[in-house]
């Protein structure tokens, strides 16, 4: 188990709150328009840093979520696909059942439902 996320993210809040703090002191104590300048540059940046730790998380399971729903749609065509090959064999087996009528029939082969469907 690494630590490194946690370490990292608890970083970005610190310095965030930090370079927010520092910016608010700034402002309030100087009367100089290029400290304010900086400080509201800084202590932006800092806003900045500190969103972006608050919501990595979020998109980090947005994200966990996409390929989840791309693997659950990649085995679905699989499946779609396996259902249309055995319906086509049935059909060339039945066709040719009716053609020949020597031939075994068509074994019963019921599919399963469709679990999208809630009938």
């Amino acid at each position: 188990m690494s630590y490194f996320p946690y370490v990292s993210q608890n970083l970005a809040y610190a310095g965030g709150l930090l370079a927010t703090s520092t910016a608010l002191v700034a402002e309030s104590v100087s009367a100089d328009p290029t400290v304010g300048a900086g400080s509201f540059l800084l202590g932006g940046a800092g806003l900045i840093a500190a969103i972006s730790a608050f919501t990595k998380d979020f998109w980090q399971d947005r994200q966990k979520q996409r390929e989840h729903e791309l693997a659950k749609l990649r085995i679905q065509a699989r499946t779609d696909h396996a259902a249309e090959v055995v319906e086509a064999v049935l059909g060339w087996i039945r066709a040719a059942r009716a053609a020949d009528g020597a031939l075994p029939p068509a074994p019963d082969i019921r599919p399963f439902p469709d679990p999208r469907n809630d009938d």
